[in-house]
């Protein structure tokens, strides 16, 4: 592949992970020459990145096939970043659809124009289950037999699975074959969070009130959003170059440090002014509380359609976890650095979750 002939489509250009991908493909990325964004919401510059390569712009649906094969066109490359992302709910038949289903439609296209790179955004959350992970390499975390995240986790393991299960397909011309590699980044923040630190200070907000809720001494870890949209590019890149990438699964992680949850956000909630608990409350009574109140809201929904913002237990139990991984495998065989260090990715963060409108 020459240097600067990548036509890049992004789907989900319009979500967290896409926007920063967008930007990186502009701002950083000497093999790109296009960029194609697709995404059921027409794209807005959200995050002022500059705008140096043509751009072609698709509005539709991943599970519409016809609006996927016009997007895909003439295209090499794929970087597949549209999800649900839902950690609420047991039965959003979105999650199913769009996260396997609408996998499905790409790897589809990806083989009808040829496409000989596909890069899936993956998560970590597809190895999380009821034991704890301790530095996490791919060759030792299993896929679990239950999600801590429920669906959400379920959905983007079995996407995954197609995605690598494609790897080595013919295409449809019958001159190569279809390349495609995994990345799990952890748990991410930044600028256009609406799922993470985002709903952590909504709910902190609405109540006017942080509690800190503890077991032990968890480390969940986290990653910073720019870093992981950078090793998304440079598995495009290395899949370019060296073939036994091909097929597999990498771990994302930077620099941010593994340290308590709560001191991550505290930051961001004391620029807004919301109170933290200077107690900690214990995780197994915060756990039979919600499941008890969880467990009444569903016997209520048998007669009526009640609603309550609360947070899931599989929430309460993934916040009082440990999770974290080794990097090694991305950077020996991806070549992949985090580019943007903590100092900065706290800067952008605070300046982000200091400023968003919370939605309550």
């Amino acid at each position: 592949m020459a240097v600067g002939n990548d036509v890049v489509v992004v789907t989900g250009s319009s979500g967290f992970v896409g926007q920063h991908l967008v930007k990186l493909l502009h701002e950083h990325d000497d093999n790109c020459s296009e960029i194609r964004l697709f995404d059921l919401k027409p794209y807005k510059n959200k995050i002022g990145h500059r705008e140096k390569k043509p751009v072609k712009h698709f509005v539709g649906d991943i599970r519409d096939a016809a609006a996927v094969s016009e997007a895909f066109k003439g295209a090499n490359c794929v970087i597949h970043a549209a999800a649900v992302v839902d950690l609420k709910s047991a039965k959003n038949k979105e999650m199913v659809t769009t996260n396997v289903d609408g996998t499905k439609t790409v790897i589809d296209a990806c083989i009808q124009h040829n496409i000989p790179r596909l890069v899936f955004c993956s998560t970590t959350d597809v190895t999380c289950g009821t034991e704890h992970i301790f530095y996490g390499t791919e060759s030792t975390t299993p896929i679990p037999s239950t999600f801590m995240i429920g669906m959400y986790g379920q959905t983007k393991c079995k996407a995954e699975k197609l995605v690598l299960a494609a790897n080595g397909q013919l295409l449809a011309n019958g001159d190569g074959t279809l390349r495609t590699v995994s990345v799990r980044p952890t748990p991410l923040y930044g600028p256009q969070d609406r799922c993470f630190f985002y709903e952590i200070l909504r709910y902190a907000k609405k109540h006017k009130y942080y509690l800190r809720i503890r077991s032990l001494d968890e480390r969940l870890q986290i990653s910073f959003v720019g870093n992981a949209a950078w090793a998304l590019i440079k598995a495009k890149d290395r899949l370019a170059v060296d073939e036994t990438i091909s097929g597999e699964s990498f771990f994302i992680t930077d620099d941010t440090a593994i340290i308590d949850i709560h001191e991550h956000i505290r930051p961001f909630l004391e620029a807004r002014n919301i109170p933290v608990s200077n107690f900690i409350f214990p995780y197994w009574l915060a756990w039979i509380i919600l499941s008890l109140l969880c467990f009444f809201v569903r016997f209520l929904n048998l007669f009526v359609n009640y609603e309550v913002d609360i947070p899931s237990v599989s929430q309460l139990n993934y916040m009082c976890s440990t999770f974290f991984y080794n990097r090694s495998k991305a950077t020996l065989r991806l070549d992949y650095e985090p580019i943007f260090n903590p100092e900065e990715a706290d800067s952008l963060s605070l300046d982000y979750y200091s400023t968003v409108e919370l939605s309550i």
